[in-house]
């Protein structure tokens, strides 16, 4: 990163889902833009997985995939997008708190599965219910202020949906949530579990060129998503910007200190260790 900066290089992690039209819909759902508010209100609570049975594909203790020194593991190669998820929709913001819990393999020493719970500390100390300016919030809850509930692992397949929850209603980007092409919005009614109505949005990808089709296809999910990505790179590269405002640097290394977090509470060794 800093030989990039140093030489003012456009760098990115490869999150390929914060640009899809689904999650960028989704963003927007949240915090709102320029000319429209969020829907959701106050985000509360985040709940994000992302598990599949590895041995589908995967030769059990001689994948990659199981592979200590060559970054195996489901905290390197499924978790990065449960918590990214988590770190979007609470605004980029820093966990105060990280709990793991989870399987560690005692033969190849990687992680199987886990579950992270991640507290989000408030930016402000004044509760929507009790600021002067506010006509649409009685909760208590402080701005900011929340928690994630993030599976991932590669023994069983899971829903893969992340859901947010706000003070005004939830949003759940459907399966497969790592490369989502459909997500709905639950706008809370009058009293307790009452609804005002749901909202379905899809974006269908891009169709298959013949070339794609004469090749056989992908081979994972929704690969032509990867287009949307590519695309916006582009934009930027173009434009001269050395990063990209959709997964920025800092996005990297707030996601990454959660998961040496959650790997030092698991027990899984270092990766430089033997």
């Amino acid at each position: 990163m800093a030989l990039a900066k140093e030489r003012n290089l456009f760098l990115m992690e490869g999150m390929w889902t914060r640009f899809f039209p689904a999650v960028e819909k989704a963003r927007q759902l949240v915090f709102g833009t320029k000319d429209e508010p969020g829907v959701l209100g106050e985000v509360v609570k985040v709940i994000s997985d992302f598990n599949f049975n590895a041995s589908d594909s995967e030769e059990y203790p001689t994948s990659f995939m199981y592979n200590h020194g060559l970054g195996g593991g489901s905290s390197y190669l499924v978790a990065p997008y449960p918590i990214s998820a988590a770190t979007l929709f609470f605004g980029g913001a820093t966990p105060d708190s990280i709990k793991a819990v989870g399987q560690v393999d005692g033969a190849t020493g990687v992680d199987l599965q886990s579950s992270i719970c991640l507290s989000f500390p408030p930016t402000s100390d004044i509760a929507p219910a009790s600021d002067n300016s506010n006509h649409e919030e009685s909760t208590p809850k402080l701005p900011g202020a929340g928690v994630a509930v993030l599976s991932f692992g590669l023994l069983g397949e899971s829903m893969e949906e992340t859901t947010v929850i706000g003070t005004k209603g939830r949003m759940t980007i459907r399966t497969p949530g790592h490369c989502p092409t459909q997500l709905s919005v639950t706008l809370k009614g009058q009293g307790r579990g009452s609804a005002a109505g749901t909202i379905e949005y899809e974006y269908p990808l891009p169709a298959d060129t013949e070339e794609i089709i004469t090749a056989g296809s992908y081979f994972y999910p929704n690969s032509a998503g990867f287009a949307y990505e590519a695309a916006a790179v582009a934009r930027c590269i173009a434009a001269g910007k050395t990063e990209a405002p959709q997964f920025t640097l800092a996005d990297t290394l707030n996601n990454t200190r959660v998961i040496d977090e959650a790997r030092r509470q698991l027990g899984v060794a270092p990766l430089s260790s033997p």
